[in-house]
Order: structure tokens, then C-alpha cells, then sequence
């Protein structure tokens, strides 16, 4: 049972993935440190000085690093091989990483020495909410759940972009508790191998259907702009929020422009605005060959490129239209640039969308699929694949997107985004709603 005052609540934000999957936790995390409470966050070993650099000061690491898990030579020598290599390699590092994350969170929730045993609540990123609704249930105090997609029943999208986009609402619905079904079955033992560690009673039945029949909130944090239809339909159980960022205070004391500032800052103003290509922390085998498909197909349409992608650094010496940097502050570099191209990320999506930019995803996995499709149903871009990526894709994929058309369809829908601190501060509100209920 929840104790505290909601005015003064220890909340604990649970966070695991990549850098895409922790930021948007960490900014519910700074408001809600602004709003009085004591907040601490679990997180990557790889991300935890992350968010103790932006004011997170109480984060403890949990389960493995998810950078080198997915970029060690042994993962990119899988990618190389067959198939059945690949899936075996992920399967393998997955079971190995959830197996270490198990053990963290027990260890930071549970016994007398357990330093948040003392949680009031506890807010789950999406590769949390089974776990965390375990230790909810154990220690007797609310969850709310971090969703950064509509990716849970509804009759607006259905489960699999693109076939089932036609479909009626009733058979999108049924496409939803289908593929529930057979996560379920794929991954259930798991989730019961941790219950039965926690020692809180079996379950059955797929995840989303268990937190509806909760009353879980689950908090999503991405815009109704690009999902129109789905807020109404779920109404406050899942409010549909508007994507997250921080806050520019934040952000600089982040550091972020990749290199040279003032070099990087010169050649911006020497000439058209760019395109900007970055993968973000998708694990990437041939980068030069990205790069030469990218600088190709722009120097064919008489563009320049900005590339975060590769170690390559500063004017590329045989084209001065290409420039190369490392990890930048897309809220401060997009804004500067003509159009995007990256992995369907969330965050890097609406970053671009915010920027009002039209956007190219060439998308890896888990969501970014659904990103790209949105993309183009929106008229805001292009959506394909990164594998198999040809210059003739590149070049069809980027004369969408420096189109009149698709510039002025992102600069209407950057329009109608709801601001990041509206966003992120409705999100904190929710958390609030959910103590003072179970207080």
C-alpha cells in the first residue's frame, strides 16, 4: 500500500533498451523530481551516467550493457552468417540479458537490504511492464506503464502495418489479441519463471489483457496527431500524451554536437540546408557503404548530407557537400536541416517530426516498422527497409521527402504536435492521479 503523501512519493522508473528506450523515462523522471518527489531510476550500466549527467541523481544500473550486446564482434559476425545464426545469436543475447535484468531487480526491490523496497510507485518502460507488475504485486503499490506506440489493442491500427491497415476495426482488434496470444505463448514461461522467483501467484494469459482488467494506466507518450483515432477510443486508461523531450537546459548539459562545433556551425551556414542520416544505436556492419549510397543519390539530386553514422569526422575532403560528425542534439541540429533519414526510433522520429521535417525511416526492428508506415500514410515521408537498401531505393526514398509536397505535409503536422513540456507534464499528472488514488 502507497504511504507516503503524493506530494512527496518515492516513484521508481524502471528503464531498459537503448538510449531511444531510457530518454523518454529520464524526462518523466527530471518532472517529476520537479514536482517535490523523490525519484530514482533504473537503467542500462551503459545509460546510467546518461541520466545522473542530465539530474537523475539516484540511478541504479540493472541487467547488461545493451550497447555491446548488439555491437560486439561476436553479434556482427551472426549478422554475417545464415538466418538461423542471427536468430539463434538474438534469442541467446536476450535470454542472457533478461536473465541479468531478473536478477537486478530483485536485488533492488526485494529483501531488507534492498535499497526500493521502500518504492510508492513504480513507473515500466515497455521491456519492463511484466516484470514490474510482478514487483508491483510483491510489494502491494501501484504501476504505471510507459507505452512509446499504440501497440495494444484497438480498432484504429492493427497489429501488423500494412496488411492489416484495410481491415475493419473489429478484425484490427482481433489482430491485436492475436498477436498478444502468441507473444504469450512465445515468452509466457519467462514472465513465470520470475513470478515463481518473486514468489507472487501464477498468471495466465497474455500481458495487455491483464493490465486492462488492473486498471493500469499506461501512459503513451507519443503524439495523437500521428494516431488520430486511437485517444479517443482509450480514452484515460491510456492516455495518448504527445512524445516526450527534455527540456534545453537538459540538453546542454548533455554536450551533444558530434565533433567541431564551430566547424560543423560554418559549414551549415555556407550553404543549403542539409539532409540529415543517422542510425542512431542500431548496429551497423558497412557504414561507408551507407554512406556512399546516401552522398550518391544527394549529390545526384544536388543536396548536401549531414551524416552522424560512422568515425569518420568534419568536410568530407573529396565532396564538400558531406559532413561527418558523432552523436549530436537533434533538437538543436534539425531544426537547421531539410529532411531526415534514420532507423524509425521514437524519439528520433518525432524529433524530426517536431522539426518539421520530412522523414525517410529505413527500419531495423520492434516498432520502427510501424514508424515508417505511419510516416507515409501521414504524406510526411518514406518508409522501406534497411536491409537490402539499394541506391535506387535511396534515391526514390529521398525524392519523396525533398518533394514541395511532403515538406509542406511535415511543416502542417509539425503544427498540430503537442509540446514536449505539455507532453511530459500530462504524463507526470497521471503518476500523481494513480498515488493519490492508492494513497
Amino acid at each position: 500500500m502507497v504511504t507516503a503523501e503524493a506530494g512527496r512519493s518515492h516513484i521508481v522508473v524502471v528503464l531498459y533498451g537503448s538510449r531511444g528506450d531510457i530518454q523518454p523515462g529520464v524526462c518523466l523522471a527530471l518532472e517529476l523530481l520537479e514536482r517535490g518527489h523523490r525519484v530514482s531510476a533504473a537503467a542500462p550500466p551503459n545509460l546510467v551516467e546518461f541520466a545522473r549527467t542530465l539530474g537523475v541523481g539516484e540511478v541504479y544500473p540493472i541487467g547488461t550493457d545493451t550497447h555491446t550486446a548488439w555491437s560486439s564482434d561476436e553479434a556482427a559476425d551472426s549478422r554475417s552468417r545464415s538466418p538461423i545464426a542471427r536468430i539463434c545469436y538474438a534469442l541467446k543475447t536476450v535470454r542472457d540479458g533478461f536473465a541479468a535484468f531478473d536478477r537486478s531487480l530483485t536485488g533492488l526491490f526485494v529483501g531488507d537490504d534492498a535499497p526500493l523496497r521502500d518504492a510508492d510507485l513504480i513507473v515500466a518502460a515497455p521491456l519492463c511492464q511484466d516484470r514490474c507488475l510482478a514487483v508491483a504485486e510483491k510489494l502491494r503499490i501501484p504501476l504505471v506503464v510507459l507505452r512509446f506506440g499504440p501497440m495494444s489493442e484497438n480498432g484504429v491500427l492493427g497489429a501488423v502495418p500494412g496488411l492489416t491497415d484495410s481491415w475493419s476495426p473489429e478484425w484490427k482488434r482481433r489482430s491485436w489479441r492475436l498477436a498478444d496470444r502468441v507473444t504469450w505463448l512465445a515468452t509466457g514461461w519467462n514472465e513465470a519463471s520470475f513470478r515463481r522467483r518473486l514468489g507472487v501467484p501464477r498468471v495466465f494469459g497474455p500481458l495487455p489483457k491483464r493490465l486492462s482488467a488492473l486498471g493500469v494506466r499506461q501512459i503513451q507518450a507519443y503524439d495523437p496527431a500521428i494516431v488520430p483515432g486511437v485517444a479517443e477510443e482509450w480514452g484515460a486508461v491510456k492516455p495518448v500524451v504527445g512524445f516526450f523531450d527534455l527540456a534545453p537546459e537538459h540538453r546542454a548539459a548533455l554536450g551533444e554536437w558530434g565533433g567541431d562545433r564551430a566547424e560543423l556551425v560554418s559549414w551549415l551556414d555556407t550553404g543549403e540546408p542539409p539532409v540529415f542520416v543517422s542510425f542512431g544505436s542500431m548496429p551497423i556492419d558497412d557504414p561507408d557503404h551507407l554512406i556512399a549510397l546516401f552522398s550518391g543519390a544527394a549529390t545526384e539530386l544536388g543536396c548536401r548530407v549531414l551524416f552522424t553514422l560512422g568515425e569518420r569526422r568534419g568536410v568530407d575532403p573529396l565532396n564538400p557537400g558531406v559532413y561527418y560528425a558523432g552523436a549530436m542534439d537533434h533538437s538543436g541540429i534539425l531544426p537547421r536541416c531539410r529532411a531526415a533519414v534514420h532507423h524509425g526510433g521514437a524519439g528520433t522520429t518525432a524529433a524530426g517530426l517536431r522539426a518539421g521535417l520530412p522523414t525517410m525511416i529505413c527500419s531495423v526492428t520492434a516498432d520502427q516498422p510501424f514508424w515508417a508506415s505511419r510516416i507515409a500514410a501521414l504524406g510526411v515521408g518514406y518508409g522501406t527497409r534497411l536491409r537490402g537498401l539499394t541506391g535506387a531505393i535511396v534515391r526514390d526514398g529521398l525524392g519523396v521527402v525533398l518533394s514541395p509536397e511532403a515538406a509542406a505535409a511535415a511543416r502542417r503536422l509539425s503544427d498540430q504536435l503537442v509540446a514536449a513540456e505539455k507532453a511530459v507534464a500530462a504524463a507526470a499528472a497521471t503518476v500523481e492521479e494513480v498515488l493519490v488514488a492508492a494513497s
